[in-house]
């Protein structure tokens, strides 16, 4: 029999800093709060009407990932991507990506296969092209159906890690969804490896298109420097 004694209070306390934390990290990454916006403890706890002590662990984790940067003893602020971030997430990216959509390649279906060119299809009709909320969805499907039949989900959590940093780049630096001629070719060609199950291909092909996202944000990010 264990001699430890529950502590709910503790628990009630942790839960409510990670409640915090959820919501602050959902609002920096939406860019609901742009990069260089001042964290404290006092007006976090003001707004959220929490007590100091779930503010201060809650702006400790964001610090703890990277979306905070410290600028006092009580204060942070949200920080501002550097080309090294945008270099190091997306490297990081593509291997996952490459690595989640062939192992999901290995376990799709010919169903599978027939929707991914239907969505492609579907993509690049003239009444689709204008269409911006339906392009976001149908490309959203095609990304998760993608990933989707990849079986390891250490990987899986790994990655969904990492996609917040890449959602967060992108909207703060893409303005739309792409819709350039270069786009479209890449995803044929990744359908074409996925169905092949082409591991050397799908290499390629990811780190092509995803390195590519990755110079269009550099690009913009270095616009925005040379402004200020």
């Amino acid at each position: 029999m264990s001699n430890i004694e529950p502590v709910p209070d503790l628990l009630q306390r942790r839960n409510l800093a990670e409640q915090l934390y959820e919501i602050l990290e959902k609002r920096i990454i939406n860019c609901e709060i742009l990069p260089g916006t001042k964290l404290s403890e006092e007006a976090i706890a003001d707004t959220y009407r929490v007590s100091r002590s779930p503010a201060r662990e809650a702006l400790a984790e964001l610090e703890r990932i990277g979306l905070a940067v410290r600028t006092g003893a009580r204060e942070r602020m949200v920080s501002t991507p550097t080309e090294e971030l945008v270099n190091d997430t997306f490297e990081i990216w593509w291997l996952l990506d490459a690595c989640r959509t062939y192992l999901s390649s290995l376990n799709a279906s010919e169903a599978d296969h027939r929707r991914l060119l239907d969505l492609l299809e579907e993509i690049d009709r003239p009444e689709t092209h204008d269409d911006n909320e339906k392009r976001v969805r149908l490309s959203k499907e095609f990304h998760a159906l993608l990933t989707c039949r990849c079986a390891n989900r250490q990987l899986d959590r790994i990655q969904e890690d990492y996609g917040k940093y890449v959602n967060w780049l992108k909207t703060l630096y893409f303005e739309a969804l792409e819709k350039s001629e270069t786009a479209r070719l890449e995803h044929r060609e990744i359908v074409d490896c996925y169905i092949k199950r082409d591991l050397v291909g799908l290499i390629g092909i990811a780190r092509v298109h995803i390195l590519r996202q990755r110079d269009l944000i550099l690009s913009r990010l270095s616009g925005e420097s040379g402004s200020v």
